[in-house]
C-alpha cells in the first residue's frame, strides 16, 4: 500500500488591482514568493474599469468577500493610483475610509503605476513625479517599457532587489512584502 500524498495549502492573500498593469505586478510577486518556495498564494483580482477610487474600493471589497467564503485569506492588499484620490475629492476620502474599515492594506501609488516602479529603480528610489510626469521619467531608465507589461516581461527588468528598494520608501508596500513573505524585517 502506497502512502498517500499530502499537498499542504497555501495560505492565501487577496491583492486588488486597478488595472493590468498591476495584476501583471501581482503577478510578479507571486513567482517570487514560488522562487523562494513560500507556501503563499496572492488572489490577484483586476478591479476594471480603472479610475474612481470608491468604486474600486468598493468593488475590492465585494471580490474579498466572494473569495473569503472559499478559503479565508491571511491579508488583503490593494494597488491604486493617488492621482486620482483628487477626483472628485469627496469619493476618494470615502474611499480611504472604506479601505480602512475594511482592513485593506492601501498601496497608494504615486502619483501612479509607473511612478511606483519608477521607485524601483537605483538613484530614483526617492522620486516622485508629478501626475502625467511617471511615464517618460521611467522610459528614461527603462526604455522598453510599457503600460500593461505581462509579469515575464517585468521579471527581465526587476529583480527582488529592485522591489524591496521600492517597499524601503513606500511603507504599504514593505506591508505587502511582509504580508507575502518576501520580507522578514
Amino acid at each position: 500500500m502506497r502512502g498517500r500524498r499530502i499537498i499542504e495549502r497555501r495560505a492565501r492573500v487577496f491583492l486588488g488591482c486597478e488595472g493590468e498593469s498591476e495584476q501583471g505586478y501581482g503577478v510578479l510577486l507571486q513567482r517570487f514568493t514560488d522562487a523562494e518556495s513560500l507556501r503563499i498564494h496572492i488572489v490577484i483580482k483586476n478591479l476594471q474599469p480603472a479610475g474612481d477610487p470608491l468604486a474600486l474600493a468598493e468593488k475590492a471589497a465585494l471580490l474579498f468577500d466572494k473569495e473569503n467564503r472559499k478559503a479565508p485569506f491571511i491579508g488583503k492588499a490593494i494597488l491604486l493610483d493617488a492621482d486620482r484620490l483628487a477626483e472628485p475629492p469627496d469619493r476618494g476620502r470615502r474611499a480611504c475610509e472604506l479601505l480602512r474599515r475594511e482592513g485593506f492594506t492601501t498601496i497608494w501609488q504615486k502619483p501612479d503605476h509607473e511612478g511606483l516602479l519608477l521607485r524601483h529603480f537605483a538613484g530614483h528610489d526617492h522620486d516622485d513625479p508629478a501626475s502625467g510626469r511617471s511615464m517618460s521619467a521611467l522610459q528614461a531608465v527603462w526604455p522598453g517599457y510599457h503600460k500593461n507589461m505581462a509579469a515575464a516581461d517585468l521579471q527581465r527588468q526587476l529583480t527582488i532587489e529592485h522591489i524591496t528598494r521600492a517597499a524601503g520608501v513606500t511603507e504599504e508596500l514593505m506591508a505587502l512584502l511582509r504580508m507575502i513573505g518576501l520580507c522578514r524585517i
